[in-house]
């Protein structure tokens, strides 16, 4: 039996553990955890021994890992921040009485929710929804539909978001060369949710409750989150230029960035700091710092040194793929596909599927190769998370609007597979091109 085991090939072995992943999260074991507990099997399973395998647990200490973790603790800060000095709100009423077209704030509302990453964020924006619909001319479907795509337009390339961060770490892109190239799938989510779900819908006057615009409310929620886009961009160039140690990557960069935009959100409004520091008691934000962790020893035991090898796990499986002529772009865009359904976290699926989906196309890659294989795991990792019954935004918008999940689904699939084809789109366009 043992020996058995022993020769499964590479192959076998990661997509057991892959599976070993999503099944003790289907079975409620915390996605960090589960990673954590598979990755030290893998590498069991691998042969790179038992003293070897659990020294690896100590790659969380690196210094790029270190800050990564502090990176993501302080952009959900960053996120708690706007809500709790009240600038979200006052930005939101501020547009709301400057498109007073109902067409525009069904898409803005829940789009500008969606520029905040927040567990469920979707029921945050569906109040907006729903004051829109003044005279309930939208089934409860209708209205989910909206609230739900127009929410996830950004997260593709969006700073704020976890899961980009993530993206561009696996990717080796510049926070800049990411942003440009997923920039185009949020064209196309527009795109579709417009075509798909809003065309059709009449366009109406709403009535002003919160008087005029106001141009500062809405300054001073953009601005901090330009600052921290330019600082991510500009830092990233500038540690380039310094010869900063290329572990690190553009975390410094990212990190400056909040910190700088921490200090203009908190400016004048120090009453606040400390109400926001009470989200670090929530357990959902230690969650994800455990999704992270659990990412980290997953893409370690990857590449970890398969017992009489020399060779890594990931680098065996790619021989093994090329030798049976398997399409690895198949793989690049079914694995991070059901790591999406599964997990219905966009930080899930990239962190299950990106360590293997870069890993596949070999070390140093040309450049063209990483741009096309990011656009096309991206774009259907996400399709698959906006497609996931445990997706919590999808299902806290339904029970809000009193719509049923299934009902939901006709509007999604219109728009989901306009994304699909513009993920095949700027991949072949990348290769080609680029």
């Amino acid at each position: 039996m043992v020996n058995i085991l022993v020769a499964v090939p590479a192959f076998g072995k990661i997509a057991s553990s892959f599976f070993g992943i999503l099944l003790l999260y289907r079975l409620r074991v915390p996605l960090g955890i589960s990673m954590i507990i598979n990755s030290l099997l893998l590498m069991l399973w691998a042969g790179t021994g038992t003293i070897q395998s659990f020294s690896r647990l100590k790659i969380v200490l690196l210094p790029e890992n270190m800050l990564l973790l502090i990176a993501i603790l302080l952009l959900i800060f960053f996120t708690e921040a706007l809500r709790e000095t009240g600038k979200m709100q006052r930005t939101i009423d501020s547009l709301k009485s400057l498109f007073r077209k109902s067409i525009y704030l069904y898409a803005g509302f829940p789009a500008l929710i969606g520029l905040l990453p927040m567990p469920g964020g979707a029921l945050f924006s569906a109040p907006f929804v729903k004051s829109v619909d003044e005279h309930n001319d939208l089934k409860p479907q209708q209205k989910a539909a909206i609230n739900y795509w127009f929410r996830h337009i950004w997260e593709y390339w969006w700073p704020l978001y976890p899961g980009v961060i993530l993206a561009i770490k696996f990717s080796g892109l510049s926070p800049g060369t990411y942003f440009a190239l997923q920039m185009p799938f949020t064209l196309a989510s527009v795109a579709g949710g417009y075509f798909f779900i809003l065309r059709g819908i009449s366009s109406k006057n709403i009535s002003l409750k919160h008087g005029a615009c106001n141009p500062n409310a809405v300054t001073a929620t953009l601005v901090p989150i330009a600052v921290l886009v330019l600082c991510a961009v500009a830092g990233t160039w500038i540690l380039e230029k310094v010869n900063s140690p290329e572990s690190l990557g553009n975390i410094p960069a990212i990190l400056g960035g909040l910190v700088l935009s921490l200090f203009i959100v908190f400016f004048r409004n120090t009453r606040s700091i400390i109400p926001a520091l009470a989200m670090f008691k929530s357990k959902s934000i230690w969650a994800i710092i455990g999704v992270v962790i659990g990412v980290q020893l997953y893409s370690s035991a990857l590449k970890a040194p398969v017992a009489d090898s020399g060779q890594t796990l990931v680098s065996l499986m790619r021989d093994e793929f090329l030798s049976t002529g398997f399409p690895i772009v198949l793989v690049i865009m079914l694995v991070p596909f059901i790591s999406g359904v599964i997990t219905g976290i966009a930080m899930g699926f990239v962190g299950a599927s990106f360590p293997l989906v870069f890993a596949i196309i070999g070390e140093n890659p040309d450049f063209n190769v990483v741009a096309a294989t990011t656009a096309l795991a991206f774009g259907f990792g996400y399709v698959g998370m906006l497609l996931s019954p445990v997706h919590i935004c999808l299902v806290v918008t339904n029970e809000y609007f009193k719509s049923r999940l299934v009902t939901s689904y006709p509007r999604l699939i219109g728009p989901a597979s306009t994304i699909l084809i513009m993920s095949i789109c700027l991949a072949g366009l990348y290769y080609i091109v680029l």
